[in-house]
Parts: structure tokens; C-alpha cells; sequence
């Protein structure tokens, strides 16, 4: 049984490899970013608000990561920040799909987001378990 372990173990761990970069698309620099719709998430003791965001395929806009919580959470979309296109200068702040946002701060990215359906989770110790889950759907 020994001898199949690793081979196993490689398997495993290779289907849980992604299938794109985790790096987001940029945006044309002639994006207009200055006139697009500000949305809102707020993130509070475990939970999304709204725990459903509903945004328009194609639509520019301006995501507000606001949390309202007295300790740090993160905004964790893989497949949606893998999918949209954002500013040139904003995208750094997205790590492998993450987003990083410290008690009463709001982050702020322009992008362009593509039709789909995605989920979001914050994925601090046990935040996601207590029900920090929601969904980005793009129509």
C-alpha cells in the first residue's frame, strides 16, 4: 500500500491545481472608471452583505470592499477575479484571488467584471465555517 501514496498524493493535490492565472486581467486604459457605479459589500462578524451581489456583465464599475468589523477579513473570489478586468494600478491588491481588508477599512477597485456565476468567501480561520460565504452573480 505504501508504494501508491505519493503517486495518490500527486494526483490529489494536481486536481486541485487551478486552471487560469490568478492574475487579474487589466482593463483598456480607456476604461471610464469615473463615471461607473460604486457597489457596496460590507463585510461584518461573519457575514457578506449583501451575502449576493448582483452585477452587469460588461459594466464598469467600482467595488467597495467596506468592513465594518473590528478585526481584518478578506474577500476571497478566485474564479471572479480570475474572470474580471481591473485598473492597471489597482490590480497588486488582489493576491491569488484575495483581497485583504483590516478592521474599519474599505478597498476600493475598479473593474470589469464578465458574466458567470462565482462564490466569495473570507477565508480567515473558521470565518467561512461561522457562514462568511456569499455569491457574485453576473448577468
Amino acid at each position: 500500500m505504501r508504494r501508491f501514496a505519493i503517486p495518490a498524493l500527486a494526483l490529489l493535490l494536481t486536481g486541485c491545481a487551478s486552471l487560469y492565472s490568478l492574475d487579474p486581467l487589466i482593463a483598456p486604459a480607456a476604461t471610464d472608471f469615473a463615471s461607473a457605479p460604486r457597489v457596496e459589500v460590507h463585510l461584518k462578524d461573519y457575514s457578506f452583505e449583501p451575502r449576493t451581489l448582483t452585477l452587469v456583465a460588461g459594466r464598469p464599475i467600482v467595488l467597495a470592499m467596506v468592513n465594518d468589523a473590528d478585526g481584518p477579513h478578506s474577500f476571497t473570489a478566485p474564479d471572479f477575479f480570475a474572470a474580471v478586468q481591473i485598473a492597471q494600478s489597482e490590480a497588486p491588491i488582489i493576491a491569488n484571488g484575495t483581497v485583504e481588508i483590516g478592521a474599519g477599512q474599505t478597498v476600493e477597485l475598479r473593474l470589469i467584471p464578465l458574466a458567470g456565476a462565482y462564490d466569495v468567501e473570507c477565508t480567515h480561520f473558521t470565518h467561512s465555517l461561522r457562514g462568511m460565504t456569499g455569491s457574485i452573480l453576473v448577468r
